[in-house]
């Protein structure tokens, strides 16, 4: 037996959870007392594939706190595998371990420590766990006494555990146990923009300082397809509403959907650029709209935007402005850096999404290189800009990120 510590961010657990996964473990018990949907769907089609094979998986989860969403419940009820909800009535008695468990035939590792399966607990964090490996059956007694030991959250029985069925589903949604995703993100985008902002209203300057983190993996294809159809739908919606709208009051109404909640809280966002060579070609980046939609948090959207109306040819341009500062280098020249304005707008008259970064050209971005770009909210810049040219390591990494084809177009975007 021996022991090991993992301190995110240095390491990340959630890469070191995939691997576990990866190695054909034939039981598994994941106990988190917060849960998010991003995080399970990084998890679904591994652990799909080991029950598939014949491997015990459980699930052990609270639902304390608004912690766990109605999707995730579902989605976890959909895999058909073990899943136990661990509440006590009363408050003041919070589930709140963070377990995970992995058993081959000749060995074993139990990691105990702070990360929730959220992106943050598995990526974004500062968490810190310890991992405990076996070696079987050398260490089967040592083993046999810890399982015995954390029973209660490897396998929760008595009056607080319940296990997930369709019939217990229901009656959590009838009885309002577990708020949506919906309701689970605007309470974290309220808590997000009320940091932001002094009692005045004005923007507060902020007293700590930051470091970098590794970005998590991408998000997962199918996740991302879910979320961009489900958009797209409600944009079609919207259309037709805005459309009979119009005809009873000629009101402006902007592309986007300014109430929806946001749908993602990403760490990144990648996107392969259009042509930005050649003459006549302004060097503008337009970025999708249901990109937009997806995390209106990391696009400041619309809190941070001013409609400006520039007349011209005796048309109105309706733009809606936003020029904070960003950071943008090219990883094929790392020390050379620009900080600078960049104008981000939504042209309502076309309903599209811009940028213009003119270092993106000058370091020659072009059609279908990648670029990441972040929110960092750093001092001297709230964005951080990074081209990644067809040919560099970068680009090989980055362009895994860019899941979802942009319409009407042979570039994709996506988010980490």
């Amino acid at each position: 037996m021996n022991v090991e510590y993992i301190v995110q961010p240095d390491r990340q657990i959630g890469a070191i959870l995939a691997e576990l996964l990866d190695t054909s473990p034939k039981r598994v018990v994941f106990v988190s007392a917060f849960v998010r949907l991003q995080t399970i769907m990084r998890i679904k089609p591994t652990a799909l594939t080991l029950k598939a094979e014949g491997s015990d998986i459980r699930f052990v989860v609270g639902i304390d706190l608004g912690g766990t969403s109605q999707e995730v419940l579902h989605e976890l009820l959909n895999w058909d595998i073990d899943v136990r909800i661990v509440k006590h009535r009363f408050p003041g008695h919070t589930f709140h371990p963070k377990l995970y468990f992995f058993e081959w035939t000749n060995r074993a590792t139990i990691i105990i420590g702070s990360n929730n399966i959220t992106e943050g607990g598995f990526f974004g964090n500062y968490e810190v766990a310890a991992r405990i490996n076996y070696d079987l059956p050398k260490d089967a007694a040592e083993l046999a006494s810890i399982r015995s030991e954390l029973g209660r959250f490897i396998n929760p029985e008595g009056a607080t555990a319940y296990i997930l069925n369709e019939a217990f589903y229901k009656k959590l949604i009838e009885n309002n146990e577990v708020p949506t995703e919906e309701e689970a993100r605007k309470e974290i985008s309220a808590q997000i923009k009320a940091r932001r902002k002094k009692a005045n209203g004005e923007r507060a300057e902020s007293l700590f300082g930051v470091e970098d983190f590794m970005p998590p993996p991408p998000l997962p294809a199918d996740l991302l397809d879910r979320l961009v159809k489900e958009v797209r739908r409600r944009r079609g919606h919207k259309k037709a509403s805005v459309k009979d709208l119009r005809k009873a009051k000629s009101a402006t109404q902007l592309p986007i959907d300014e109430k929806g909640s946001d749908l993602l809280l990403p760490a990144a966002f990648y996107m392969t650029l259009p042509t930005l060579q050649g003459a006549n070609i302004p060097g503008e980046a337009r970025i999708p709209l249901e990109a937009i939609e997806l995390a209106k948090e990391f696009w400041g959207w619309p809190d941070e935007y001013k409609m400006e109306v520039s007349p011209r040819a005796g048309n109105e341009r309706v733009y809606w402005n936003w020029r904070p500062v960003w950071r943008i280098w090219s990883v094929a020249s790392p020390a050379v850096v620009a900080v600078q304005e960049v104008r981000m707008y939504m042209y309502e008259n076309s309903s599209d999404f811009r940028f213009y970064v003119r270092p993106l050209v000058n370091a020659g971005g072009d059609l279908g290189d990648v670029v990441r770009i972040r929110r960092i909210a750093q001092e001297d810049a709230e964005y951080e800009c990074v081209l990644a040219r067809k040919g560099t390591q970068e680009y090989d990494e980055w362009i895994r990120y860019c899941t979802q084809a942009v319409r009407n177009s042979t570039r994709f975007f996506g988010y980490a």
